[in-house]
């Protein structure tokens, strides 16, 4: 289970810096009517003129009607925590992965006494199973929960859905991964006890605990000891050279040349230990810089590959953001506000590389290769660079939106997120969208050796 039980975790939130100095006064402070029409203006307007296309999930006049639902709505003396539950519908509805809208401040005090639900599940083959539980009751791990409350789960399930921003398709099981904080903060609002049912006959009363004593209860769990992850690691396993690359963070690990230092070592250390095959593994890797996994590719392979295509949306908000960055492109700038400047697939031609592996080399990706990981992943995948093995991801499409953009209200200082640029794999629009291993193994708690194993 993860440790960081803050009551942000929900979603990825861009504004936790920002908004923790003023939150014990945001949280009291009401907003006039005409303040909340100016935010939610301002969300309509950021999401028509920068994102790439708002109109996949509902049409045109679906996000007007919803936007003008959500304006009649409000009302003087709001708070910031009203404003957000109004509001988030617009962000919902882009079916975009990366979307999202920072959470509403909460005071000290309130943080301290707000209760969960002391129990993980995941979601399986449209079932919900108990995975980890932190409470008193004597439960079965490996039982599926069928209600709640004398609500059929599939119910609750789809209700809280509605209040999950990304792809429509993942919303259910990012609400199963986080339900201890969404059946209480984001829909239904439970607080107390938790009437379960589960499918061997089960039925019990689970009692909401605070986040100390959920804290508490999860660190004294054997099961739950967290190891540092390292970005990179390589080891030899039997003729195997095994590289593990959890990341492709270039912002908080190491920068491009350091990557590229780091590469250089490892492959130098595999061709010293003369290993005949190759396994790089990101079924963990949850993505940062593509251009990392561009270089990786060098690595192992010297065959010229086509990158992803896609289009970027011109925006007056984007370009402010590329002069800001000293990112400025004088192609992008040339487009008139609301074009797309479309962005060809390149064929790469590998430079010569003298640690270059040239043995059999196998790709590993999982249920959590996530963003410019499954973006190499695809890449390799579809210029049959290496094989690709093991689980198909769990959230995340090769095709998708990207790019983010950032933007806060400005009276109610809620941020939000979303994407410029659509990318399309090299294989083009495919069905499904989906990343699917060219083989398929288990990947369910096995180690290195395990998987070398199978392979």
């Amino acid at each position: 289970m993860n440790l960081k039980l803050g009551v942000l975790l929900v979603l990825i939130s861009y504004s936790v810096l920002a908004q923790k100095k003023n939150c014990e006064e945001l949280y009291k402070q009401t907003f006039t009517k005409q303040q909340l029409e100016q935010d939610i203006a301002f969300i309509k307007d950021k999401i028509i003129n920068a994102h790439i296309n708002p109109y996949t999930e509902i049409s045109k006049s679906e996000f007007e009607n919803k936007y003008e639902d959500i304006r009649k709505s409000l009302k003087n003396g709001m708070t910031q925590k009203d404003f957000y539950y109004a509001a988030k519908p617009l962000i919902v509805t882009l079916n975009d992965e990366h979307s999202s809208m920072s959470d509403f401040c909460i005071t000290d005090s309130i943080k301290k006494s707000m209760k969960v639900l002391p129990l993980k599940f995941k979601y399986e083959n449209d079932k919900m199973i108990l995975t980890e539980n932190y409470s008193e009751s004597k439960l079965n791990i490996g039982d599926e929960l069928i209600s709640l409350n004398n609500l059929p789960i599939s119910e609750v399930l789809q209700t809280c859905a509605q209040t999950i921003p990304g792809a429509k398709e993942e919303r259910i099981s990012t609400v199963v991964d986080k339900f201890w904080i969404v059946i209480n903060k984001f829909c239904y609002f439970f607080t107390d006890n938790y009437n379960l049912k589960f499918k061997s006959g089960l039925q019990t009363i689970v009692k909401s605990i605070s986040l100390e004593q959920l804290r508490a209860n999860a660190s004294r769990s054997s099961s739950n000891k967290i190891e540092a992850v390292k970005p990179i690691d390589y080891k030899k396993i039997q003729d195997y050279a095994y590289l593990t690359v959890s990341t492709f963070d270039d912002r908080s690990t190491f920068t491009m040349t350091e990557w590229k230092t780091k590469f250089d070592s490892i492959f130098s250390q595999i061709k010293n230990d003369k290993a005949t095959k190759l396994i790089i593994d990101v079924r963990n890797n949850s993505g940062g810089n593509s251009a990392i996994g561009n270089l990786l590719i060098n690595y192992f392979s010297d065959k010229p590959y086509q990158t992803y295509q896609g289009k970027w949306k011109k925006s007056e908000e984007y370009a402010d953001y590329l002069k800001a960055n000293n990112k400025e492109s004088a192609e992008y700038n040339k487009i008139k506000n609301g074009d797309y400047y479309m962005i060809r697939s390149r064929l790469v031609k590998p430079d010569k590389n003298p640690l270059r592996f040239t043995g059999k080399t196998y790709v590993v990706v999982g249920k959590r290769t996530f963003s410019s990981a499954m973006m190499f992943s695809v890449m390799v995948l579809d210029n049959k660079l290496a094989e690709v093995v093991g689980e198909i991801p769990d959230k995340g499409h090769p095709n998708h939106f990207g790019e983010l953009i950032n933007f806060q209200t400005p009276n109610t200082k809620l941020d939000f997120t979303f994407g410029v640029k659509e990318w399309i794999r090299p294989a083009g629009s495919t069905f499904p969208n989906k990343l699917i291993p060219t083989k398929i193994i288990d990947l369910n708690s096995k180690n290195e050796e395990q998987i070398v194993e199978q392979l």
